[in-house]
């Protein structure tokens, strides 16, 4: 059966395709060629229509006026600045729009709010549009210094949404206001935006189910939710039903819950999170829950395979007594660990040592992840809800990392891959029959043990050499591939290594062609 979270994800891209396909099907408005200003090519679109925008800077303040059209850049938002001069919201969705309502491949700056309460993306009276690819960066807000959206259920992915502001409250990067529908925040990297009293990175409030709201596969990083506001990275007020998957939360900072800051209503169920990682935040002196500080009635909630590493001598997950003294639904095969401070604390004090949780140094490498040895390998839960096909960084999940009899999911956002090769594709390209082309591949052995190889296979027309039978711990050696072709055509095929790591065999795809 395949995950929620990968069906959402599929959905989110089914979308996009659907709505540029259709924009393709009607006319396409050129600015400025064909109109001279983005706003003037909106005017003049019907349903359907694209208005694509040359390189160059815009200042303008642009306003979607219902219509399902996609405003795109035609050679990405480096080079496509739509700039608010201070004067308004920098976009605005007020009259419904729907996800075929898309803005795509622009960089949004300087806006500051005037009609509305956000400076760079403002979503009004249950909208839902798609806002991807875009670079959303120094704009300020009242609320949402980056985007702000009110009642309906948008679409916010692969965005990088960065150095924005929300001076008068909360959601520096991004603040959703009472949706419905479930609005869905996906491969983003949320960074260095500030609140003055939480929600540095998010702020999510009212979330409204049965459709759970979607915060997944998140790069979320370095923001500040104010010396006295709650959540750096996420910031949940009075929310229902929502997915947290797989999401890297590091670095930020803010009074309580530095990593995120949840507060569940009454009879509602709670966020279920799976697979994230927390690391680095940090609260100031005298708050809790360095990673995650749960409030309310979070008794529904669901945690399950996440790395909840807290800034020495802070607490990593505090569950709040004010309102329950219950625990979530589900604290399984977690991970968390405060150096000279506490794991799981208050309510869940005693989750530690029960239901695969664990208490201990997660050994990370660089970017968050997992080192040979590190308790997380192998230590989470293959059956956890939302479980995604894929690791944050793209690479399979469920790998068989300690070289065990099963292959079993590891915690956090990455999973640890025991031997990679790289790169994972060689072009020869064409050359004469009877002559000789070398490429170098690298195999590096990441186990805190030494790797035996059994075999180490080629197609015809290829040799490789080097490495030998084995490799030691934590070390790497190059494999030598050899292209030489004896007759004419082409020659594809793959390089495969057999070794005694769990991931085995690793593979590289070999192409090239003979005249």
């Amino acid at each position: 059966m395949k995950s929620n979270i990968l069906v959402c994800t599929l959905f989110v891209s089914t979308m996009v395709a659907v709505a540029v396909n259709s924009a393709i099907a009607g006319t396409v408005i050129n600015v400025p060629a064909d109109q001279p200003t983005i706003q003037a090519g909106i005017n003049v679109a019907v349903n359907g229509d694209t208005v694509l925008v040359a390189p160059g800077t815009y200042v303008e303040n642009i306003n979607f006026l219902g219509k399902a059209i996609t405003v795109a850049s035609a050679k990405g938002p480096r080079v496509t600045i739509i700039d608010g001069n201070k004067k308004d919201s920098v976009v605005i969705f007020d009259h419904k729009e729907t996800t075929t309502s898309v803005l795509s491949g622009f960089t949004i700056q300087n806006g500051y709010p005037t009609t509305y309460v956000t400076g760079g993306i403002d979503i009004e009276f249950a909208s839902a549009p798609t806002i991807t690819g875009n670079i959303i960066t120094a704009n300020q807000g009242n609320l949402g210094g980056g985007i702000y959206g009110q009642g309906g259920a948008p679409i916010i992915t692969n965005n990088v949404i960065n150095k924005n502001s929300a001076f008068g409250g909360t959601g520096g990067g991004i603040e959703l206001d009472g949706t419905y529908g479930g609005p869905q925040i996906i491969a983003n990297v949320i960074e260095n935006n500030t609140a003055f009293t939480g929600g540095g990175g998010i702020e999510v409030e009212g979330l409204l189910g049965p459709i759970p709201a979607i915060i997944a596969n998140n790069i979320i990083r370095g923001n500040n939710g104010g010396s006295q506001g709650q959540g750096g990275g996420i910031y949940a007020f009075n929310n229902d039903y929502a997915l947290v998957i797989q999401n890297l939360i590091v670095g930020n900072t803010a009074a309580n819950g530095a990593g995120a800051y949840w507060s569940v209503p009454l009879n509602t169920q709670g966020p279920t999170m799976v697979n994230n990682t927390f690391s680095g935040n940090s609260v100031v002196k005298g708050g809790e829950g360095s990673a995650l500080f749960l409030y309310g009635f979070y008794s529904n909630s669901i945690l399950d395979n996440n790395l909840f590493i807290a800034k020495p001598g802070q607490s990593a997950v505090y569950c709040s007594n004010d309102y329950s003294s219950t625990p979530p639904a589900v604290i399984r095969n977690n991970d968390a660990y405060s150096s000279g401070g506490t794991g799981f604390a208050l309510v869940c004090s005693g989750s530690t040592g029960t239901n695969g949780n664990i208490s201990a140094d997660p050994i990370f490498t660089a970017g968050y992840k997992l080192a040979g040895g590190s308790p997380a390998i192998d230590a989470g839960d293959n059956a956890a809800p939302n479980l995604p096909s894929k690791d944050l960084s793209g690479n399979p999940r469920i790998v068989d990392g300690n070289g065990g009899p099963n292959a079993i999911v590891d915690m956090g956002a990455h999973e640890f891959l025991p031997v990679t090769l790289t790169p994972k594709t060689l072009n020869f390209g064409l050359q004469a029959v009877g002559s000789t082309t070398t490429k170098t591949i690298t195999l590096t052995n990441a186990q805190n043990k030494s790797l035996s190889i059994s075999s180490k296979t080629v197609p015809t027309g290829y040799k490789v050499s080097g490495c030998g039978t084995g490799v030691a711990a934590f070390s790497s050696c190059s494999l030598t591939v050899t292209f030489h072709p004896l007759t004419t055509g082409l020659f594809k095929g793959t390089l495969s290594v057999k070794d005694s790591a769990g991931n085995s065999p690793q593979t590289v795809s070999l192409s090239g062609s003979a005249h």
